[in-house]
């Protein structure tokens, strides 16, 4: 009986998590007019992987749907734009079709909220729905995921060079500024860092990235079939114990 129940529940755990893989629910980050002034800092001195992006003059919208921890199939969709100074501008070409980035391990802790609409246009901003407007606001996750969301940004050259481990990050919102302070806890020049470095290799050499950026686009997580299987699983094994307990 006991067998029986187990297969009955491996079995439950299965369909569920192919029905899910069916159904899988994208997590979806989209830049509307989003734009501004932007600084880097601090990726060129004794602690490389240690550095702040200041953005500042912001306006346009950013709506971020933060995915649970598990693996991700990440496109995207749009352009997004970098005016650095350099030989030429980098970025992502603007497409209307869905590219596919690759695949990352997401996973972060410490975020209060999954659900964050930050909208530079009115200056409001909030997380489910409240004000996080002035908010310090710190943070971990895995270094793939936001390398990734970062090399959507800053085109191709990201592609060979998003590292692995976790970073900490903290940050500061007001009106039309954002102060993002990153430390990537992995060895030096394997994260974004390096990207950083080889972008002002290729300008003025300064230590700096400075100039303006534009983003009209998405980000898109799609939820692996492993991850989904192991949501199907635990739910299962919740069921099977809800059933012990009624007994």
């Amino acid at each position: 009986m006991k067998a029986n129940r187990f297969s009955l529940v491996l079995g439950a755990a299965v369909a569920l998590s192919g029905a899910s893989v069916a159904n899988a629910a994208a997590y979806l980050t989209t830049a509307t007019g989003l734009g501004g002034s932007f600084e880097i800092t601090g990726f060129a001195d004794a602690t490389p992987n240690s550095y702040r992006i200041s953005l500042s003059n912001l306006d346009g919208v950013l709506n971020v749907n933060v995915p649970p921890t598990g693996q991700y199939k990440v496109e995207r969709i749009g352009g997004f734009m970098i005016d650095y100074g350099g030989p030429t501008p980098v970025g992502a070409p603007n497409t209307a079709v869905w590219v596919p980035l690759g695949t990352v391990d997401a996973s972060t802790s410490g975020i209060t909220g999954s659900s964050f609409v930050y909208n530079f246009t009115t200056n409001t901003f909030t997380s489910d729905g409240v004000d996080v407007k002035g908010l310090t606001n710190t943070f971990s996750g895995s270094v793939n995921t936001v390398n990734m969301l970062l090399g959507a940004v800053f085109g191709p050259l990201a592609n060979s060079l998003i590292g692995s481990g976790t970073l900490s990050v903290s940050h500061v919102l007001t009106n039309d500024t954002w102060v993002i302070d990153i430390t990537e806890n992995d060895s030096p020049l394997t994260g974004f860092n390096a990207v950083l470095a080889a972008l002002d290799a290729a300008s003025l050499q300064d230590g700096r990235i400075d100039g303006r950026f534009l983003a009209n686009g998405a980000l898109r997580f799609v939820p692996e079939p492993g991850s989904m299987a192991l949501v199907g699983l635990g739910l299962a094994g919740l069921a099977a114990l809800r059933r012990r307990k009624a007994a």
